[in-house]
């Protein structure tokens, strides 16, 4: 099992006002703030907590894919619409994606920094 995720962005300290409006709609709030790591979690029960990273180093930020599960397709309507409102990019409307298997649901935003982050659902049902 996974106990957390990281995720390297440019500046965590300043991308969290983005993370922050873009995982409220799935039920994440700010748990954790330093000046180079933020962490989000899942408010209702804690599970899936993911970390905002900056790189050591002078390390370059490399993109990286998350999904997120969400509990409805409202959810994930609204988790879209936040990103981009927050400076996101989209990547993929909400819908429906047969490709990825019966009953997946999804949406995409590119973050500031080029990672590609998710919320979907499996058992979606129109």
């Amino acid at each position: 099992m996974i106990d957390h995720i990281g995720l390297f962005v440019a500046d965590a300290a300043k991308r969290a006002d983005f993370y922050e409006k873009l995982l409220a709609p799935l039920g994440y709030v700010k748990k954790a703030a330093y000046p180079t790591a933020v962490c989000f979690a899942n408010d209702e029960d804690g599970d899936g907590p993911i970390w905002l990273e900056s790189p050591k180093d002078g390390n370059p930020v490399v993109p990286s894919h998350v999904a997120f599960r969400a509990k409805t397709a409202d959810a994930i309507k609204a988790f879209h619409e936040a990103g981009l409102a927050a400076g996101g990019t989209d990547n993929g409307k909400p819908g429906p994606r047969p490709n990825y298997g019966p009953g997946y649901y999804a949406a995409f935003v590119h973050d500031p920094d080029g990672n590609n982050i998710e919320a979907m659902l499996n058992d979606y049902q129109a």
